[in-house]
Parts: structure tokens; sequence; C-alpha cells
């Protein structure tokens, strides 16, 4: 009898730790499921998290996008403004240059002119000339006369064409300036803009998210926003 008693009790008593084993077992199954409930939840929130700054990236790349091609524009407009100015000048150079040969042909005639003068009135206080052939030097010296005048007038149409081409050249400086400016502005006005909705659209994707330090004179350094360094001239 007293072994029979001895056994159950045995019995009873593995019985017991098997039980709270079981229960050990199962609130650790329990504990692990939870665990990877946790673990999906916190995977599907990453992922949520990846494709809403992967929208908010890619928005902001094509906000910089439109601003890097308008300036691109601009550069191209302003490199053709800059090659037309260099055709007008050398169209402007060749001008001044035949204005200063004519000026030269003007002068040449004009000594040309003093020198037959003096030989005609040497000629007829030292050797008496006949009167053909002073009429004759003096039609020479009217032709030459003549001929210095015709000159003299495309020297001045010259020098006021120049003048008008000089003017021309101020003021398409003036308008390629404005046109500058202009450009430039409008490139700046692009980017603010861009960059100003991309944080809107930040702020609105996640609320109580702070934004105040973002400009678009900044950059991320070691993942710190500093100011961006001024480009080298």
């Amino acid at each position: 009898m007293g072994l029979f008693m001895s056994c159950a009790y045995t019995w009873h008593k593995q019985s017991r730790a098997k039980t709270a084993q079981a229960s050990a077992f199962q609130a650790l199954e329990k504990e692990v499921a939870s665990l990877k409930e946790g673990q999906e939840k916190l995977k599907e929130q990453k992922e949520r998290l990846a494709a809403h700054w992967g929208h908010q990236e890619g928005a902001y790349k094509e906000s910089l996008r439109i601003a890097q091609k308008a300036r691109e524009e601009a550069n191209k407009r302003l490199h053709e403004v800059a090659q037309a100015q260099a055709e007008f000048l050398n169209e402007v150079v060749p001008l001044r240059t035949k204005i200063a040969d004519l000026e030269t042909v003007a002068e040449t005639s004009k000594a040309y002119q003093k020198k037959l003068e003096d030989q005609c009135v040497n000629r007829e206080q030292t050797l008496g000339k006949t009167e053909v052939a002073l009429a004759n030097k003096t039609d020479e010296c009217s032709r030459l006369t003549t001929e210095n005048k015709s000159l003299q007038a495309k020297v001045q149409e010259l020098s006021s064409a120049l003048a008008s081409k000089d003017q021309e050249m101020v003021a398409q400086a003036a308008n390629f300036k404005a046109l500058e400016d202009k450009l430039v502005g409008e490139s700046a006005t692009i980017f603010a803009e861009g960059f100003a909705e991309a944080l809107v659209q930040a702020a609105c994707a996640n609320p109580g998210i702070d934004v105040s330090g973002c400009s678009p004179l900044n950059e991320v350094v070691d993942g710190k926003l500093v100011p961006l360094e001024a480009p080298e001239e």
C-alpha cells in the first residue's frame, strides 16, 4: 500500500510538471506569435514610410529637374546673345577700318591737291605758262577738289553709319542685360516655388514634421543641414 501511494504521488507530481510545462509552452507560443505580428506590422509601417519618402524625393527631384532645365535654357539664350553680339562686332570692325582707309585717302588727296596748287602758283610765277596749261592744271585741281569733296561726303556718311551702329549696339546690350536678368529671375522663381511645394507636401504628409530649417540654400552633409558652399569663380 505504501509503494502504491508513493507511485501515485510521483505520477501526480510528474503530471503537474507536464501541465506547467505545457502552460509555459503555450504562453511562449503566444508571445512568439505576438512578436511575429509586431514584426509584420513594423515591416508594413517601414514599407509605407519608404514609399512615402520615395514619392516626396521624386517630387523634389522633379522640381530640381525643372529648375535645372530652366537654367540650361537661360544659359543657352545667353550664349546665343553673346554670339550675336560677337558677330555684330565682327561687322563693325571692318567698317571702322574702311572709314580709316577712306580718311587716309582723303588726307592724301588733300595733300596732293595742295601740292598741285603750289605747283600751279610757282609755275605761273617762274615759267609763265600759257593759258592752256594753266586751264588744264585748273581743271585737274577742280577734279581733285570734287573728288576730295566726294570722299569727304563718303567719310561723313560712313561716320553717321558707324554712330548709328554704335547706338544700336548700346541698345542691344541693354536688351541683352534685361533679358539676362529676366531669365535669371525666372529660373530662381521656378526653383523656389518647386522647393516650397516640396516642403508643403512633406508637411502635409507628415503632420508635425519640422521643416523650418529647410532651405534651397542648404544641403545635407553627414546627416545634417548645412549652408551650400559658394561656387568657385
